[in-house]
């Protein structure tokens, strides 16, 4: 065999060697784009599943529209802005109900009704009751119904943002808000914190009550020790156990992450902000004197 020849024949193999070389790579990412199809498929089957989006309503809207909600909430219930102007009673009225309806549109119907008659109780009181009442009793009446009225508004609001937003879609919403992590990270621990310590309550509350340790069985200074304690130290445990698993999963890298949490403006968040809008608005002509 010549040299010629001899270098001719490797020049061969390594073509051939080279051609199954690029059939393999092709078929190796052909699989992969198809397993990662399917696990991207199984993860959204997974999510939807588990409740990921956690709108199981007729309401789906943006966590920074629900910010927006509860801030607007605030502001007009809680801290009466725009004074006693006839306008501003009006607005603050409004937005009293909209939290029920809010709750209503993401089958929240338990917590919707039960917030709206509470509404319509107060709203009665303060009509035909605490006029005909004076004295201490009339005083601790106006400042009770006074102090809910105010209160429960923004509570309401509050609770709704929390039930039907999970941490990934708030983490997600402040990563496009630019909100810095010093600021991200214990507001996501505090967001979960929250759910996992009431069901610890309930976990110590069921225990304590099959132990017959309850008010009235003569047991108060056990219950406090035996309720008060284990949640104040499971709380702790708790808190430690979510920030470490938000640090795990990275929510402390400083770069630019993915998530798989539904997060955009629609019509629904369009329509909620021009009425949040509205209000401030309002607002805004009631102090210039335009409305009254």
């Amino acid at each position: 065999m010549t040299i010629s020849s001899a270098a001719s024949e490797v020049a061969g193999m390594q073509r051939i060697g080279g051609a199954g070389t690029d059939r393999t790579e092709r078929a190796e990412r052909h699989s992969g784009k198809a397993i990662g199809g399917a696990t991207v498929a199984a993860a959204g089957s997974a999510c939807a599943a588990s409740g990921m989006p956690s709108y199981r309503g007729l309401l789906w809207c943006d966590p920074r529209t629900k910010i927006v909600v509860v801030f607007t909430l605030g502001c007009f219930c809680l801290t009466l802005a725009g004074g006693d102007a006839q306008s501003m009673i009006i607005v603050r009225r409004l937005l009293a109900f909209a939290p029920a309806l809010l709750l209503l549109f993401t089958r929240r119907r338990g917590a919707g009704i039960g917030y709206a008659l509470c509404l319509v109780g107060f709203w009665l009181v303060a009509t035909f009751v605490l006029p005909h009442v004076g004295g201490p009793i009339g005083w601790l009446i106006y400042a009770s119904v006074g102090m809910m009225t105010q209160m429960l508004p923004a509570a309401m609001g509050a609770y709704w943002m929390l039930v039907t937003t999970t941490a990934s879609e708030l983490i997600g919403a402040l990563q496009r808000m630019h909100v810095p992590l010093p600021i991200t990270v214990p507001i996501a621990v505090m967001f979960r914190f929250l759910p996992v310590a009431l069901a610890e309550q309930r976990a110590i509350n069921d225990a304590m009550r099959m132990r017959g340790v309850r008010f009235g069985g003569g047991k108060v200074g056990q219950m406090l020790e035996y309720r008060v304690v284990p949640l104040m130290t499971n709380s702790v445990r708790i808190a430690d156990e979510l920030t470490q698993s938000a640090l795990t999963r990275g929510l402390g890298y400083d770069k630019h992450r993915t998530s798989i949490a539904r997060i955009g403006f629609h019509t629904i968040d369009m329509l909620m902000l021009l009425l949040c809008a509205a209000c401030y608005i309002a607002w805004g002509l009631t102090a210039m004197g335009i409305l009254q």
